[in-house]
């Protein structure tokens, strides 16, 4: 496994945990590990086959170098697998959309049912307008002109 796959699947953690609600230190400190595993220069794979401590990289604590390991031994995290039997995975793909955040992305799929860009795509074309505040909903008919 990729170290950008491994930061990936902590992003998506740290995402679904926003919309979660969860504690603001634990989704920060998946989005610090995140950003620390992408940027590290060494294969994390390679660094728990050599048995090296991963609590000397940046971010990465006990906790969150097992869930490191738990994660590239079996393929996925636990914590993930809970998050998504509450939230569809698809809702992830639209945190691409710049200056909009989970509790916005929330309120779109609470309010409207919206489980991905396409769908989102496809509501907006319809000339429906979100249950969101005015200048979120523009920042999201600007993306999809792109």
């Amino acid at each position: 496994m990729t170290n950008q796959e491994i930061a990936r699947t902590f992003d998506k953690v740290a995402f679904f945990l926003s919309l979660r609600d969860e504690n603001e230190f634990k989704v920060g400190a998946y989005a610090r590990a995140a950003k620390s595993i992408r940027e590290h220069p060494v294969s994390i794979e390679d660094m728990l086959l050599a048995g090296e401590d991963l609590t000397k990289i940046e971010g990465i604590g006990k906790i969150l170098a097992q869930k490191v390991e738990d994660l590239v031994i079996v393929g996925t995290l636990k914590v993930l697998e809970d998050l998504l039997a509450e939230f569809p995975e698809s809702l992830y793909e639209m945190s691409q959309i710049k200056g909009i955040g989970p509790k916005t992305i929330l309120k779109i799929f609470e309010s409207h049912r919206i489980r991905s860009l396409d769908e989102l795509r496809r509501f907006l074309q319809n000339g429906d307008k979100l249950a969101v505040p005015a200048p979120y909903e523009g920042r999201i008919r600007e993306f999809f002109r792109r």
